[in-house]
């Protein structure tokens, strides 16, 4: 059974407010606060299964000779934007791996060294004694404590970033309707 499309409807006054954040005219009745983008992007990852649902997007603009001239480049200037932003979270996305690996082996380094100290205290004269049991139950919380964040890195900080990337590929390939707006 196929997914039922997501239908999103966008008014704008100026088309070149698709890709940036429109000034906003209390005296004319305005409470645009994001560009057009933004509000795509908030509109398809709101709805469930984004990922899977075909995407149709019709832009309202009011019709002025600056909107005619842009509209037919609508779909080549959102490819360019969508492969800007694609290609900013695939670096991110490598950044933390990398970050991950990097601290995963200072981390595992430092618990190494904390299993060695807590060790060297069971073998020492404090071994019997209450206070060297402290210290040595200390020193190994130490170093898993310290392996906290490359596990949080690894397992959760990457999240974002691929699912920029996956969202970036979806618009890429969207088909936008660009039709005049209807009075309010």
């Amino acid at each position: 059974m196929d997914a039922a499309p997501i239908e999103i409807d966008i008014r704008l006054r100026d088309l070149r407010n698709f890709f940036a954040t429109p000034e906003v005219d209390p005296f004319a009745g305005e409470d645009i606060d994001e560009s057009g983008i933004d509000r795509l992007i908030d509109l398809v990852t709101a709805e469930r299964g984004w990922r899977r649902r075909p995407v149709r997007v019709r832009l309202h603009v009011v019709p002025t000779p600056a909107n005619a001239e842009l509209a037919p480049r609508i779909g080549e200037a959102l490819a360019r934007y969508c492969d800007t932003n694609r290609d900013y979270a695939e670096r991110k996305l490598r950044e933390t791996r990398r970050e991950g690996m990097r601290t995963l082996a200072v981390g595992t380094a430092f618990l190494a060294l904390c299993i060695g100290a807590a060790a060297l205290i069971n073998s020492s004269a404090l071994e019997d004694m209450l206070v060297g049991e402290l210290l040595s139950e200390g020193a190994i919380i130490a170093g898993w404590v310290g392996l906290w964040r490359p596990v949080e890195i690894l397992l959760f900080d990457w999240w974002p970033y691929a699912r920029d990337r996956a969202l970036y590929a979806k618009l890429r390939r969207l088909d936008i309707i660009v039709q005049p707006a209807s009075g309010r």
